[in-house]
């Protein structure tokens, strides 16, 4: 009964008020809850905002491979192609700081047919980015059909990127920002690729590919025509790299 003395004559709690919470305790479940949720939502949120970071590193990590992968078969088949100028012969090999072009036995035209490419890799700082022009191939013998020239950006959202290559002098080897095969007379021993701010954790990236130069059977092509008929459109003669706009 609510209000029943004890014998010792104090009453007794009524049952209502012992079962009940005290408002203290009300705001402490409360604020407990509340903090579950706040901890919930953002284990929530930081895993729903890893999925397309996860997927953006996982296409940049595909797009190098293929870059790498294009750029090292490429240049490994390097053909140490005659090119005259001012009745010198001299390997064709034009390179600088932000680009660098070369002949190569394994174009990408077409599926990458047999022939030869003219191929032009090239960086406004920002973007790594290939150009490439089929020069002499089975498909233009044949009568086959293809586009001519072909461009595609390889990479983007970069921080910087830079070319040297390798002169090999004995002991004494050294990195050069350029290369000119006129005063050279020789095809650099490998090509230094350098990436910087790649991806969101803007990270640095080196690829040193050696150059095993292609002996090309040229037999009676004219192989300076081409390169007269070519440069100032698609060459690097005046370090455009080969690229529209």
């Amino acid at each position: 009964m609510i209000g029943k003395e004890r014998s010792g004559g104090r009453p007794e709690r009524s049952l209502l008020s012992a079962a009940g919470f005290t408002l203290l305790e009300l705001m402490i479940a409360l604020s407990l809850l509340a903090m579950m949720l706040a901890m919930a939502y953002s284990a929530f949120a930081t895993a729903t905002q890893a999925i397309p970071r996860g997927e953006d590193a996982a296409a940049l990590s595909g797009r190098l491979r293929m870059a790498t992968a294009l750029i090292t078969r490429q240049v490994r088949s390097l053909v140490d192609y005659p090119a005259e100028t001012d009745e010198q012969v001299h390997p064709f090999f034009v390179g600088g700081p932000d680009s660098f072009s070369f002949i190569t036995s394994s174009p990408q035209l077409a599926g990458g047919g047999d022939g030869l490419g003219w191929v032009t890799y090239a960086s406004d700082g920002k973007s790594l980015r290939m150009a490439e022009r089929l020069i002499f191939s089975r498909g233009n013998l044949t009568g086959g059909t293809g586009d001519p020239e072909a461009q595609a950006e390889l990479l983007s959202g970069l921080e910087g990127v830079r070319f040297q290559y390798l002169r090999l002098d004995g002991v004494d080897n050294e990195w050069l920002p350029e290369w000119n095969a006129l005063e050279e007379q020789s095809l650099p021993g490998a090509i230094k690729i350098e990436l910087m701010g790649i991806g969101q954790s803007r990270s640095y990236w080196v690829q040193e590919i050696p150059v095993m130069t292609v002996v090309y059977g040229l037999g009676s092509y004219d192989s300076d025509a081409i390169f007269r008929e070519g440069f100032g459109t698609f060459g690097t003669e005046d370090r455009g790299g080969g690229f529209d706009g």
